[in-house]
């Protein structure tokens, strides 16, 4: 028993350190964004003498942070929306229906996301001006679907490949057209790992600095990525302000995962129904 207790002790100081050990960057950027620059310079990993709260008032004005929150969440929240409708049915379509040029059409959604943008935003920048999706907050949330949609339809297709196909004929034999029985039956069943898609989605698009960068020329267009650059001068950057913005527009990922963490738990734990 005196073994037993010893070990429980080792296991939680160990999983104490690591975990330390992971929050030591955060508790680094929020001490740092409550210095002044002088602080920072004196004693860049110190804990701050006193709470420099300005730092944050002067980055939400100098990089006008609002209008960039309001561009980066239609952003996320449209192609969040636009990937959940067209990858979960096309990710269930090529867990469960059979059809010609299925292999095919699985090998091509899985090369399609070993792509990096790189290779092909120049070609879709020229296509984009002559039609005038540059600068638009639509078109750009097209190029996020396409960019993020295979990879959702791989990660979904993961836990509807295990539903039981019992469930779908029993509610065709209730009623239900098909796309009842899928978005009232299946969808809920594999919720979490619906969710798990999501939220890596979300944090794609809420973080993605080349497409915006490229697509959005209009300063007053910027997302909070670009926000986050704008602090960098070319000879001198602001610290305190930059890891204020940093930890700004932080918070939405945070909540969202506060929010879903029961969601994302289950998802994580298994990959669907079992046969």
């Amino acid at each position: 028993m005196r073994g037993k207790g010893v070990m429980r002790i080792v296991e939680r100081s160990a999983l104490i350190l690591v975990l330390l050990f992971a929050l030591s960057p955060l508790l680094i950027a929020i001490s740092t964004s409550l210095k002044t620059t002088a602080e920072i310079v004196s004693d860049p990993l110190g804990f701050p003498r006193s709470f420099y709260f300005a730092n944050y008032i002067d980055a939400i004005v100098v990089t006008n942070l609002g209008r960039a929150f309001l561009t980066s969440t239609i952003l996320t929240v449209g192609t969040v929306l636009g990937v959940f409708i067209t990858a979960t049915p096309a990710a269930y379509a090529l867990s469960k229906i059979k059809f010609p040029g299925g292999p095919f059409l699985m090998a091509y959604v899985f090369f399609s996301t070993t792509i990096p943008a790189q290779i092909f935003i120049i070609p879709l920048f020229h296509i984009f001006a002559r039609i005038g999706f540059v600068n638009s907050l639509p078109g750009l949330i097209l190029i996020y679907i396409a960019v993020f949609s295979p990879f959702a339809m791989l990660l979904m297709r993961s836990y509807f490949i295990n539903t039981p196909d019992e469930l779908f004929d029993a509610a065709l034999v209730d009623g239900a057209s098909r796309w009842q029985a899928f978005w009232r039956v299946i969808v809920p069943v594999v919720r979490p790992g619906i969710a798990i898609a999501m939220v890596i989605v979300a944090m794609g698009s809420w973080n993605q600095f080349l497409l915006p960068r490229t697509f959005l020329l209009d300063p007053r267009m910027q997302t909070v990525t670009l926000a986050l650059v704008s602090l960098q001068g070319q000879w001198t950057v602001e610290w305190g302000m930059l890891f204020a913005v940093a930890i700004l527009i932080s918070l939405p990922i945070l909540i969202m995962f506060i929010l879903l963490h029961r969601q994302i738990s289950a998802g994580l734990a298994s990959t669907g129904l079992k046969r």
